[in-house]
């Protein structure tokens, strides 16, 4: 809850703000924050192994806190994560997730691969994606938002118009997350043209700024929320900033003086390194401009020491602290939910001594590659592809994904195909696979418009047209069966408990 705002901090300067009696801060309204402490806290420290009993102790008390948000892990990777690495039932963690949210006050939401059905792969057709998401609701009924990621204008001209109102549809609202990228090309203007386009088409509630990458510094937030607010017309800005140049705390304070009321942050020890700021520094930054809250910290403190026993019990880190301010990320861009995932796969392939190298050979990737921004799907093979050409050699062997790449399948405009180095091009389509993807690049419009049968997209996945619809989402979010057979009988109770 606020405290009286301290006056004697009123004539210190943190930029144009001044702590205590911030004119900006104070015509905006309360503070709503968004918890990321399960999806993307994890995905940034914990390799995203998270699972049933570290959800259990944490997701009602975290729906009590005063968040205006949860997000949860409500995506293809997550049936994987739980059957794949813990042997339990993701059917059962979304029976656990619908009953501790039953009630819920709080928005859950969670984020989406748009037209994607996996982390990283080609857009599908309007009817497989329109049977996914309805399995999504029925598995959590209280999802009401989803986050729309925006890395390219392929992404808002093709699949935008298929989305919204797909999502309206169900009772859920898209949130735009414009990905920040870093290049002389991602300028203010890049980003005010497609806000100004989103705002007028689609009328979103709000649209956020995403700082995959956490390379985001105070200067340019000062000039890229004004022009974005311009831009948008009345619809509120949102920021969800990752931790990988350790300004973090300090951008949301700048975003605060510039009227942004909406601010990601995860719960210690999920907060901090390459995951978000911690909630009690932007909560107690906000109390010192004034700015009103409803978040109960003793709520809070109580998770705090679940999550620190947990970790403690799994072997995950407990004492995450703010990351050195290093020159080499804006070199490598790898962002926050990437990085961990990295060290943790290349430990499993013996070859965690060859992190320094892989994050060397990034920027030469992203150069070649014509500087996508680093955000999914094109983190994920950039950063496979640079393993591969620190073990093997340059280019010596190429993944389909930079194939899919180069033929388009990601986007065209701005996506970076336009910038490609030529020779690059060339070689990555004249492999055996390029003849193949070419043909599903060129088709992929009228793919993404198409629509199929439900049975035929059951046939397809070797279903029969009476499948239910969940057999059907589990079967293709996880390549097939295997891995849901080999869970461990006895539901929850044979489970591993942390507490």
């Amino acid at each position: 809850m606020v405290k009286e705002k301290i006056g004697s901090a009123s004539d210190i300067q943190v930029g144009s703000c001044t702590i205590g009696g911030c004119t900006a801060a104070a015509d905006n309204g309360p503070l709503k924050l968004v918890d990321e402490t399960l999806r993307d806290g994890t995905q940034s420290l914990w390799g995203m192994m998270i699972s049933y009993h570290m959800f259990e102790p944490v997701l009602r008390e975290i729906s009590e806190v005063g968040y205006d948000q949860l997000n949860l892990p409500h995506h293809p990777g997550q049936p994987t994560v739980s059957a794949r690495f813990f042997k339990e039932d993701p059917r059962l963690l979304y029976k656990l997730w619908r009953d501790k949210l039953k009630d819920s006050k709080t928005i859950i939401s969670t984020v989406s691969m748009g037209m994607s059905l996996e982390v990283a792969g080609p857009a599908e057709n309007k009817t497989m994606v329109s049977m996914y998401y309805r399995q999504c609701k029925e598995w959590l009924p209280q999802l009401q938002r989803y986050m729309l990621m925006c890395c390219t204008e392929d992404e808002i001209k093709n699949t935008f118009p298929v989305l919204f109102p797909m999502f309206r549809s169900l009772g859920i609202e898209p949130i735009p997350y414009m990905a920040i990228g870093h290049s002389p090309r991602h300028n203010e203007e890049f980003y005010t043209s497609r806000v100004k386009h989103i705002v007028e088409k689609y009328k979103p509630i709000s649209i956020c700024i995403k700082d995959v990458d956490g390379l985001l510094v105070a200067e340019r937030i000062r000039k890229l929320v004004p022009a974005m607010q311009a831009a948008a017309d009345g619809t509120p800005l949102e920021i969800h900033m990752h931790g990988m140049n350790g300004e973090q705390s300090y951008n949301a304070v700048v975003a605060m003086e510039l009227g942004i009321r909406k601010i990601t942050t995860c719960i210690p020890p999920l907060a901090y390194g390459s995951s978000h700021v911690s909630v009690y520094n932007v909560v107690k930054n906000a109390e010192q401009m004034g700015i009103p809250h409803n978040i109960d910290l003793e709520k809070v403190k109580v998770i705090e020491d679940r999550l620190r026993r947990i970790a403690k019990a799994y072997g995950h880190p407990v004492d995450v602290q703010p990351l050195p301010f290093d020159l080499q990320t804006y070199k490598h861009q790898v962002p926050g939910g990437v990085i961990s995932n990295t060290t943790t796969q290349l430990a499993q392939l013996g070859l965690q001594d060859k992190l320094q190298d892989v994050l060397e050979e990034i920027p030469l990737i992203l150069k070649e590659l014509g500087y996508p921004i680093m955000i999914t799907p094109f983190s994920q093979f950039i950063v496979t592809q640079a393993v591969l050409n620190v073990q093997l050699g340059r280019w010596v062997q190429c993944i389909d994904a930079l194939v899919e790449f180069a033929a388009g399948i990601y986007g065209i405009e701005e996506s970076g195909v336009n910038h490609m180095d030529q020779n690059l091009k060339d070689k990555l389509l004249s492999l055996p696979p390029a003849k193949r993807i070419q043909k599903i690049a060129d088709n992929l419009v009228a793919n993404i418009n198409s629509e199929p049968s439900e049975a035929e997209c059951k046939k397809r996945f070797g279903l029969p047209p009476d499948a239910d619809l969940e057999t059907w989402a589990l079967r293709v979010v996880m390549k097939g069966d295997e891995d849901l057979k080999n869970v461990t009988p006895g539901g929850p109770e044979s489970y591993r408990k942390y507490l």
